[in-house]
């Protein structure tokens, strides 16, 4: 899969998901005009936003945005930072609590992106291996 089919995929298993759970999911717009492809929003019985990376090949190395980071801390809602590899069954899920733990060691390059790969980069969380383990994972941090 491509990074882009791994992208619509896990969108789509979440809004399946979401029927069968009691909430919507949507593209974040973080209340402007400019709609965020990497953000959504979950509202109902689950309430948070999800920001997520894609990486369909090796090297595992993320470039996780900055001023998204930022955007994110103001938002005044709960967020996780997503990590995929290699399909929408495969990631990190991160909390907004480790990811600011991250970015004393995560380096940031020059064009406003931490770069974050596996290993130290990640060493507080474990991957997720199914789409159900993410989403259990996600029921157990988000209530």
């Amino acid at each position: 899969m491509n990074a882009n089919q791994i992208q619509t995929e896990f969108i789509s298993l979440l809004r399946h998901l979401g029927e069968e759970n009691s909430f919507s999911v949507k593209f974040w717009s973080q209340g402007t005009m400019r709609v965020s492809k990497n953000i959504v929003e979950l509202s109902g019985s689950i309430n948070c936003l999800i920001y997520f990376k894609v990486r369909s090949e090796k090297p595992y190395r993320w470039g996780v945005t900055a001023n998204r980071i930022d955007e994110l801390k103001r938002s005044g809602k709960e967020w996780y930072l997503v990590l995929l590899y290699e399909s929408p069954n495969t990631g990190y899920l991160i909390t907004a609590e480790d990811v600011n733990r991250y970015l004393s060691i995560w380096p940031l390059g020059t064009e406003g992106d931490y770069k974050v790969g596996p290993g130290s980069y990640l060493q507080f969380n474990r991957p997720f291996h199914s789409f159900s383990e993410f989403f259990n994972s996600l029921l157990v941090v988000c209530r």
